[in-house]
């Protein structure tokens, strides 16, 4: 609405306008979008149209403009904020006494940009600052329809506090095809209407001019999620230059570290959710540089300075990847600077292999999938079958032609270490069965079976043939 006037000639009304009414008058006809301040003699003249009454209505219309003068001081406000340059939480801030609820610029990633009033508000804090609530808030949000739905929407949205515990007007920051902030005012102290809805269009505005002129000027210095970066992408790098970077940020060249890979699902890269998690891990676990990589988020940790074993931090976040729906592949434990990049192939390795073998497990230890990885390599040009040893596979056509056990025998013999007593027990044969048949087995092999390069050599042709059946079988 515009700022009220006098009505003087009944034929010339704006639309979008307060009207004074100095006296009674006839209702005109066919008036929309305008509404009429006067006195109450309005009500029982009977209009149907819009209309607010007061006795006397000078008041009322003083006080009208009171509001409209407050609001123009506000913008003009913000206009100046933003000629001096000024930030997003300095137009928060200056919003305050207009809309007297907390405000929050929140990145589509969940991350707190700036905000006014919400260190009074603990409802609204659980979404925004560390601990368990927070990413439990996160994983529900992100399986809401109705949150999902908003994420679309270029308009003011409401949102009710059915998961957050608060009611909202939301709007979205856009870029071209994408939301890239929020822009939320929460009900606490003023119940929220239509009209801060529309006050919320005209601060996101000034809001989005603000971003937009920051982004230009933006540059961030050299700091650990910079340097493990460049580690991961520039095969080139200097690794001396890498090791005086990270020692001056108090990362020590003789330090133990570890890497972790978490492979996020649609649902977390629809939602951009990369950076909540981020800061989540650096939040809780000191040491620790996190950030997004190609499609999955790479963590490096100081074991050395956050004094625990990798173990004992892959127990401690063993819950967090699995309430947050990820995977996880964490790489071998080792000191100092040179084979950063190497872990993160081996945590990568570790979830692509183990995901492939164990889809049902969340967490995936390079250690127990490297023999996998070998055995996966080896064959990529030739055949298990052609690769294993040539004598081995005699064995078992032997087996179905005569009915023997030999393939078998020879398994967990090598299992067992080359233990008679142990490998009878195991297939619930006699001891001199036992002997008779690895006698078999060294005619037929041509081996006495005493080379530890020759058992080495037929243990891993199991592993082989056992690969190609599973190829086979398709499991």
């Amino acid at each position: 609405m515009g700022r009220p006037l006098f009505c003087v000639n009944e034929d010339e009304r704006k639309q979008g306008h307060f009207y004074f009414l100095a006296s009674p008058v006839k209702e005109p006809e066919n008036v929309r979008k305008c509404c009429f301040l006067a006195g109450k003699w309005i009500t029982q003249a009977g209009w149907t149209g819009d209309y607010i009454s007061l006795e006397p209505p000078e008041l009322l219309f003083n006080a009208v403009q009171q509001i409209f003068d407050e609001l123009e001081e506000w913008e003009q406000n913000l206009q100046k904020i933003r000629e001096n340059a000024g930030g997003v939480r300095e137009l928060l801030q200056a919003s305050a006494k207009i809309f007297q609820n907390p405000l929050v610029l929140m990145g589509q990633d969940f991350s707190l940009v700036a905000e006014s009033g919400l260190d009074q508000f603990r409802e609204g804090e659980a979404l925004f600052y560390p601990g368990s609530e927070r990413m439990e808030l996160i994983n529900a949000l992100k399986q809401d329809e109705q949150y999902n739905a908003m994420l679309e929407r270029e308009d003011v949205v409401w949102f009710p506090g059915h998961i957050v515990g608060f009611n909202s007007w939301n709007i979205n920051l856009q870029e071209p095809n994408a939301a890239w902030y929020r822009l939320i005012l929460m009900e606490y102290r003023k119940t929220l209407g239509e009209s801060d809805a529309y006050l919320l269009k005209v601060l996101a505005y000034h809001v989005r001019m603000a971003l937009h002129a920051g982004s230009a000027e933006h540059t961030g210095g050299e700091n650990l999620r910079s340097v493990f970066r460049r580690v991961l992408t520039d095969r080139t790098a200097d690794y001396m230059e890498i090791s005086r970077k990270l020692i001056a940020l108090g990362w020590g060249a003789e330090d133990e570290y570890l890497c972790l890979v978490y492979q996020t699902t649609y649902l977390d890269q629809r939602n951009l959710t990369a950076h909540a998690i981020c800061s989540y891990m650096e939040e809780q676990i000191p040491h620790t540089s996190s950030f997004p990589f190609k499609e999955d988020i790479v963590c490096f940790f100081d074991l050395t300075l956050i004094g625990e074993s990798a173990e004992d931090l892959g127990n401690r976040l063993k819950y967090f990847i699995r309430e947050s729906f990820l995977k996880a592949g964490y790489s071998r434990v080792m000191t100092g600077h040179s084979n950063l990049r190497r872990q993160y192939i081996q945590a990568t390795l570790a979830l692509d292999v183990g995901g492939r073998k164990m889809p049902y497990l969340w967490i995936h230890w390079f250690d127990r999938i490297a023999f996998t990885y070998i055995l996966e390599q080896s064959t990529r040009r030739l055949p298990g079958y052609m690769l294993c040893h040539e004598k081995l596979p005699r064995l078992k056509e032997i087996d179905a032609q005569q009915h023997t056990e030999y393939y078998r025998t020879l398994r967990v013999y090598l299992e067992e270490n080359l233990n008679a007593t142990q490998t009878a027990r195991e297939l619930y044969i006699h001891r001199s069965t036992l002997l008779y048949r690895l006698e078999r087995i060294r005619e037929i092999l041509d081996s006495d079976l005493t080379d530890p390069d020759e058992l080495l050599y037929l243990n891993f042709s199991f592993r082989l043939l056992e690969q190609e059946e599973q190829k086979d079988t398709g499991s």
